[in-house]
């Protein structure tokens, strides 16, 4: 088949950059999202009144997106799982996570869990299976709102 027989996909993805302003517009607004589905629905929606009716945007490259932005803070909200946790890469963005390490009673230095730089997702021993991911402009202010809550 030539290069020029070739059938073009329906749809087009959106430049990283794009999305980070529409993402920016939309905290702007809504200051807090509780889901990442509902950010995904927030974000295509605006995509899609501008004039980008055949969008593709998958729920994880925005979250992975939405992780390395600066002043928007991801709330990772996990359970325990069952087994080891032996991975290198975050699972919530992707990148690298660099060890946590302990020294012990005899001067030995160990490792204790996993941390990562960009978006602070965190495990020990046991592996933490992340549920929902809360998206929020102002910390402080869902930390609050959730305690009163309670």
């Amino acid at each position: 088949m030539a290069p020029s027989e070739r059938k073009k996909p329906g749809y087009r993805v959106p430049r990283a950059d794009k999305v980070r302003e529409i993402i920016a517009e939309v905290m702007k607004d809504a200051m807090t999202v509780r889901s990442q589905t509902r950010l995904h629905d927030l974000v295509m929606e605006r995509l899609r009144t501008r004039n980008e009716e055949r969008v593709k945007l998958s729920q994880k490259r925005l979250r992975r997106i939405a992780a390395g932005m600066e002043g928007l803070e991801l709330i990772i909200l996990c359970r325990d799982g069952d087994r080891r946790d032996h991975r290198t890469n975050c699972p919530v963005c992707g990148t690298r996570m660099d060890d946590i390490k302990n020294s012990t009673l005899y001067g030995w230095t160990v490792s204790t869990g996993k941390l990562c730089a960009l978006c602070h997702y965190w495990t020990g021993s046991r592996e933490r299976i992340p549920i929902r991911y809360v998206f929020t402009i102002d910390r402080e202010r869902y930390l609050k709102d959730r305690k009163e809550a309670l």
